[in-house]
């Protein structure tokens, strides 16, 4: 094997891992979760989770071929006359594919979920792997495909080295920072700095109106449009000359012309 290929299937099976392993403690430290369709909500209680799991290939570093790895875990709720069923399920489907961002990823882990075959069932589900190109977001089809059906939403979750973005569905039903709480394991401190970094370097902001798309922010922070676009208006409201602009549908970061740039550094204290 190829160093390059070892390298690529340790960070792979590394991120796997790190991803895999925080599950059940994200999922607890949410504490409740909706149930879109019975308008409700439910306690997450560590004693009454449900799992199932599913792995193929070679988890080792000195394995080969392609991988993937599944996990679920039902919050199991017992009504005041009955026995314990499963309520709501959250779903990690990771696998080492480097064309995973698809329609047909999310309509491969919906199928295991059984999300058809359980009605009663309100599925969140995370599609994860390795996206080597930042630049490079899932398209339209397969972002459309987050949106599932009555039953299930589900979202994709890029790591894209060194951090993690998680794409939620656009339909309302979930709020996307659910989704974000539950599958990305990254601490959002590290995220904010990078944004940070990535602020502070943008030749475009430096110019008298000179400006920067938020899409295009984010592709470099390796982070969210959405938590990008939040930083980037702090950051504008903080610094003379910048403004956030919608230009025709795109967020845009801009200096206004007649500004001049001062030399510091934005960081903002938590």
């Amino acid at each position: 094997m190829a160093n390059g290929e070892s390298n690529g299937r340790a960070a792979s099976l590394a991120a796997m891992q790190s991803l895999m392993a925080g599950l059940e403690g994200r999922l607890v430290r949410q504490r409740i979760l909706p149930h879109p369709g019975e308008g409700a909500l439910f306690d997450v209680d560590a004693n009454r989770l449900s799992r199932r799991s599913q792995s193929h290939g070679d988890l080792t570093p000195a394995g080969k071929g392609a991988f993937s790895r599944r996990e679920a875990l039902g919050i199991l709720h017992r009504p005041m006359l009955g026995s314990y069923g499963v309520k709501i399920c959250v779903v990690l489907d990771f696998a080492d594919d480097q064309s995973r961002f698809t329609a047909e990823s999310v309509a491969a882990a919906a199928s295991w979920a059984m999300a058809e075959l359980r009605p009663d069932v309100f599925f969140l589900i995370g599609v994860a792997g390795i996206n080597p190109h930042a630049d490079l977001p899932p398209g339209d089809e397969a972002l459309r495909a987050l949106t599932g059906a009555s039953n299930w939403r589900a979202a994709f979750v890029e790591f894209l080295n060194p951090g993690w973005r998680v794409t939620a569905p656009k339909d309302g039903v979930i709020m996307p920072a659910l989704f974000e709480n539950l599958f990305d394991p990254e601490p959002q401190d590290q995220k904010i700095a990078r944004i940070d970094a990535a602020l502070n370097a943008a030749q475009e902001l430096k110019e008298p109106g000179g400006f920067l798309l938020i899409d295009e922010l984010a592709r470099r922070a390796a982070v969210s449009t959405e938590l990008v676009a939040d930083r980037a208006l702090i950051y504008a409201g903080r610094t003379p000359g910048l403004e956030l602009k919608d230009v025709d549908g795109s967020l845009i970061i801009q200096r206004n012309r007649f500004s001049e740039v001062q030399n510091s550094k934005f960081k903002i204290q938590s």
